[in-house]
């Protein structure tokens, strides 16, 4: 890159801030977050195995309307070996990842009804 492409870049920058347009994106224990102005979007990225095996058992969950599904969905064998701290812990990640599975899920069942 030239002078002048990096000064046209970091105008565009500043004027993105300007605006409210900044994004800035950092992921963490699979889930990327973007920020854009104050707010924030979470979207869960599925990459391992594990991640797979949840999705699926939050789409068996929608699909039969589970009257509790967080209870389908936690690894109890691991709960009962945590803290009451990182049980707490554990258990918001989880209802965060199913929130945000079971809207992936819906999204994806709309798509194919149209």
């Amino acid at each position: 890159m030239n002078g002048r492409e990096i000064l046209k870049q970091m105008a565009k920058q500043a004027k993105d801030r300007l605006q409210g347009k900044t994004n800035k994106h950092f992921t963490k224990n699979n889930i990327l977050c973007v920020k854009t102005n104050e707010s924030y979007i979470k979207t869960v990225i599925i990459n391992n195995d594990a991640d797979v095996e949840m999705y699926n058992k939050v789409k068996n969950t929608v699909d039969n309307d589970s009257i509790n599904p967080l209870n389908e969905i936690i690894d109890f064998n691991y709960y009962k070996s945590l803290s009451n701290e990182q049980k707490e812990r554990y258990f918001f990640m989880i209802a965060d990842k199913y929130r945000q599975l079971k809207k992936r899920y819906e999204i994806e069942k709309m798509k194919e009804v149209y």
